[in-house]
C-alpha cells in the first residue's frame, strides 16, 4: 500500500466550486486534481494500491479532509473538471451531514470519504496504524536509498508547509526525504515516487 497525505492550503472547502476557475476563486484547486490523478491513474488502469489523503484549509469552513482510496473508486476519469467535480460532491455530502457524524469518514461516492480532520489528525492517525510516514522535503535524504514498507507519504502545494507544521514532524520524528535538489511541484513528487517504488517492486 502507498498512502499520500497533501496539505491544500487555500483550497475551498465549500461545495460552491466554479469549474471554470479552479485555480482562482477555489484556492489552486487545480493543483489537488492533478495530484489525485498522479497518484491513482496510469495508461488504461488504476492503481488500487494507493490511499490519498486531502486536506482542505481554506475557506469557508476548515479543516476538511476528503480520502480517495483506488481499490474503490469508480466512474472517475484523470481530467481535473472530473475530479474536481467529484471533490464537490464530497463537500456537498459534508455540508448536509451533522457535526457529530463529522467526526467519521462519510463515504461521499465510491471510494472517496469526507470527515472533519486537520493535517495533525491524519498525521497521527497513520502512525496509530503503525505506518512509516515520511515527509518529501528537497533538503531530506536520498529516497533512492530506503527500502519502503506500506509508506505513507506527505506533501504540501504551493505554499508548502506552516512552521507549526514541520515543529510537528520533526517532534514525531518523522524523517525527511527527497527526490530532487529543486523544489518540484507536488504531483510531478507523487509520480516520481511511485517510479521509484515501481522499480524497486520489480
Amino acid at each position: 500500500m502507498r498512502e499520500f497525505i497533501f496539505k491544500a492550503n487555500k483550497t475551498i472547502t465549500s461545495p460552491d466550486i466554479n469549474l471554470k476557475d479552479l485555480p482562482g476563486s477555489c484556492g489552486r484547486l487545480d493543483l489537488l486534481c492533478r495530484c489525485v490523478s498522479d497518484a491513482f491513474f496510469l495508461s488504461h488502469d488504476i492503481r488500487r494500491d494507493v490511499i490519498f489523503y486531502a486536506i482542505l484549509c481554506g475557506q469557508p469552513n476548515p479543516p476538511i479532509c476528503i480520502k480517495f482510496v483506488g481499490s474503490e473508486l469508480k466512474k472517475v476519469s484523470p481530467d481535473e473538471r472530473s475530479i474536481a467535480i467529484f471533490i464537490k460532491k464530497a463537500l456537498k455530502k459534508f455540508e448536509e451531514i451533522d457535526e457529530e457524524q463529522r467526526k467519521y469518514w462519510t463515504q461521499s461516492t465510491p471510494g472517496i470519504y469526507v470527515k472533519r480532520a486537520d493535517f495533525r489528525d491524519i498525521v497521527l492517525e497513520k502512525l496509530e496504524e503503525g505506518k512509516e510516514v515520511f515527509y518529501l522535503h528537497k533538503d531530506g535524504s536520498n529516497a533512492e536509498n530506503f527500502n519502503f514498507t506500506n509508506p505513507v507519504f506527505i506533501l504540501g502545494d504551493h505554499i508548502g508547509l506552516s512552521r507549526e507544521d514541520e515543529d510537528l514532524l520533526n517532534k514525531l520524528n518523522i524523517k525527511k526525504i527527497s527526490i530532487s535538489p529543486i523544489e518540484l511541484h507536488a504531483n510531478h513528487c507523487i509520480t516520481i515516487i511511485h517510479n521509484i517504488l515501481d522499480k524497486k517492486s520489480q
